[in-house]
């Protein structure tokens, strides 16, 4: 593992939580950005993320090229209600998720962040 991933991954992720944090309190949900994605810190999601780490790109997409999956995503999609994977279920008639405000807030506030944090300006 080399260091500079640790650590670069590490910002990366403080990064997106801030800037999430900061777009909740403007929707009016402080405390799922205060709560958003803590488990990119457990070790299955996190140390995958330094594995494939390169700082432009997602390291769960880069993972899922490689191998064609990612651990870390099949974990923090289905323990993060603001992704709407959470809330499919295969075996239902109706395939379209219901979701609370608060998470589909939260889902708009990270997928701005997301874009924010890797692509900048752009």
């Amino acid at each position: 593992m080399k260091i500079k991933n640790f650590f670069g991954h590490l910002h990366t992720v403080n990064k997106h939580r801030f800037i999430v944090f900061k777009l909740s309190i403007r929707a009016g949900i402080p405390i799922r950005g205060l709560l958003h994605d803590l488990s990119k810190y457990s070790p299955i999601e996190f140390f995958e993320g330094v594995k494939y780490y390169n700082g432009k790109r997602s390291p769960i997409s880069c993972c899922k090229e490689e191998i064609g999956y990612s651990k870390a995503w099949l974990h923090h999609k289905g323990r993060n209600k603001h992704h709407f994977e959470y809330w499919l279920d295969p075996l239902a008639p109706n395939k379209t998720p219901v979701i609370p405000y608060k998470y589909a807030a939260e889902m708009v506030c990270d997928t701005l962040a997301a874009s924010l944090v890797y692509n900048g300006k752009k």
